[in-house]
């Protein structure tokens, strides 16, 4: 017998009121209020659902997203055909493996379609583990991570432009591929690749509720507890009920049709379009030792050499604000490192004391790489240059270098 996931429920009328109070919040609070593509009835109800109806959280996370979204250039109307080629993003795609499907598998009667990823599965060498926490910083990975859950909710928010009244909100439906993965790799909570992997999940159960459906995780290993306290690990409580465990390639049959499930788990579906594989999955190449981040060239860009790195100790719950006044025709770099993660975020003031972010706000871990970046082609003026120490009980030590060429 197949039991299929369920299709998230249209908005009730309790809830219509809600997405009322919260548009009137926002707008409130938004300069310029909510963007055009976000303000919708579906968008701001996945909100509330994914937030159970708190509007005062929603209304302190839902800006921080809309400036960081905008920030990080990832808004207009060509975003989803240009995602792949944007500059930030091109370089590391031969290192990801996941979905080149978008939208087009697409299971009616869900309201939903498919999206498939493999799980990092870099071969462990002699002082060496999983190579690809030393080919991108942990900024270059969530920036991937933040421009993908964009392109699938632009993706959402095209086809609920068209669908009929009466249906619930589109989402999607994830097979997590485990074939490759050794447990062992991922026992240490502590470790850079699951630390990445938490901030990963982190940014998108913040900014991208009730998007999905259903995660199966598809060719688990053996130990099922195990896999369990995992993702307990990177998921809510609420996106943890959203996960089944199919022992077996026929066991996913009977969650899901045969035509919708590609041929490699078990289904009919055999990809046919480039540059996905008969999965729909983009073909991931080893990282090679060429492949490693190479710390401090944007000096190097800028012909200038890197100047001596300051310190500062940040106490919990503290912020520390560096101002730089940037001249016509300068670039603002900077480069740090932290023995904790950082809440790190650049704004533009102008001549009123009013800020523009211009560069997303992301917590970020530099324990393998040091964190740096530059902005080019700035406007002249402050710019503020904000960490913050988000933690409840440690002093973080930051050595830092900011400085405009």
């Amino acid at each position: 017998m197949s039991v299929y996931p369920l299709p998230a429920p249209c908005i009730g009328a309790d809830e219509l009121n809600l997405v009322t109070q919260l548009r009137n919040r926002l707008n409130e609070v938004l300069t310029g209020g909510i963007p055009n593509d976000l303000d919708t009835d579906l968008n701001l109800v996945r909100w509330i659902r994914g937030y159970q109806g708190n509007i005062n959280k929603i209304t302190e996370v839902f800006p921080v997203y809309c400036e960081s979204r905008k920030a990080a250039g990832f808004v207009g109307e060509n975003f989803v055909e240009e995602y792949f080629q944007l500059p930030q993003i091109k370089p590391y795609l031969k290192f990801i493996a996941s979905s080149r499907l978008g939208d087009r598998l697409w299971f009616e009667e869900n309201n939903a379609f498919l999206f498939v990823e493999r799980a990092w599965s870099q071969p462990k060498e002699k002082g060496n583990f999983l190579k690809i926490v030393k080919a991108m910083k942990c900024s270059d990975y969530l920036l991937h991570c933040f421009g993908y859950s964009e392109m699938l909710l632009q993706l959402i928010l095209r086809r609920e432009k068209y669908q009929d009244a009466g249906k619930g909100p589109v989402q999607f439906i994830v097979l997590f591929d485990l074939s490759e993965v050794n447990l062992s790799d991922y026992l240490n909570p502590l470790s850079t690749h699951i630390r990445l992997w938490q901030l990963r999940s982190e940014l998108w159960q913040d900014w991208y509720p009730e998007m999905v459906q259903r995660i199966f995780l598809v060719n688990p290993p053996r130990l099922i507890s195990v896999l369990w306290k995992l993702a307990k690990l990177f998921l809510n409580e609420q996106n943890c009920k959203l996960i089944e465990i199919p022992a077996h390639k026929k066991d996913l049959l009977k969650h899901l049709p045969a035509w919708f499930v590609p041929k490699e788990f078990g289904g009919e579906f055999i990809n046919t379009i480039p540059p996905g594989d008969e999965s729909g999955i983009s073909r991931r190449r080893k990282i090679v030792v060429d492949d490693h981040y190479r710390s401090h060239e944007i000096y190097k860009r800028k012909n200038i050499a890197r100047p001596k790195p300051l310190h500062k100790e940040i106490g919990s719950g503290e912020k520390f604000v560096c101002e730089v006044e940037v001249k016509d025709g300068e670039s603002l770099l900077w480069d740090f490192t932290a023995n904790g993660e950082l809440v790190f975020v650049i704004y533009a003031c102008d001549g009123n004391d009013n800020r523009t972010m211009v560069y997303p706000q992301l917590r970020l871990a530099s324990s393998k790489l040091p964190e740096e970046g530059i902005l080019e082609k700035t406007t002249p003026g402050l710019y503020i240059v904000e960490f913050f120490n988000n933690t409840t009980y440690f002093n973080i030590k930051l050595d830092y270098c900011i400085v405009t060429a």
